[in-house]
């Protein structure tokens, strides 16, 4: 006589299934690890320094950026910075872009070129011809 097949309950897994299960906790641990340290990734990216007229997605605040900030201005370089920041705690916040003029070293030349990339930002110079 043949002996019957061994009753198995229903939520024991045979080899392919444990197979298949291996398989997809992996691919979850993978998928939480990457999620996990992808955003750690995009820190390393170097930040290049912007040219004159480039679009930027934010402005730059002249009351409340470090030199490194500022040195990523065109035209700006760790000198000016510098110079920005003491200005800045001596004299108090910028009110305007022209402010800047105040600061030994920045020239209208300068100011030009920050136009639309940093917060004060106003209208034409005084003295500026309309292009």
């Amino acid at each position: 006589m043949s002996r019957p097949a061994p009753h198995r309950p229903p939520w024991f897994l045979v080899g392919r299934d444990q197979a298949v299960l291996c398989l997809l906790f992996v691919l979850l641990l993978l998928a939480a690890g990457y999620r996990y340290v992808s955003p750690r990734w995009a820190g390393d990216r170097r930040v290049r320094k912007l040219e004159a007229g480039q679009r930027i997605d934010y402005r730059v605040d002249l009351n409340k950026a470090t030199a490194a900030e500022l040195d990523l201005l065109p035209g700006i370089g760790p000198a000016k910075a510098s110079r920005i920041i003491e200005y800045r705690e001596a004299h108090g916040p910028f009110r305007r872009l022209s402010d800047l003029a105040k600061v030994g070293g920045i020239s209208r030349d300068c100011i030009q070129k920050l136009r639309g990339l940093v917060v004060p930002d106003d209208g034409p110079l005084p003295g500026d011809t309309p292009r």
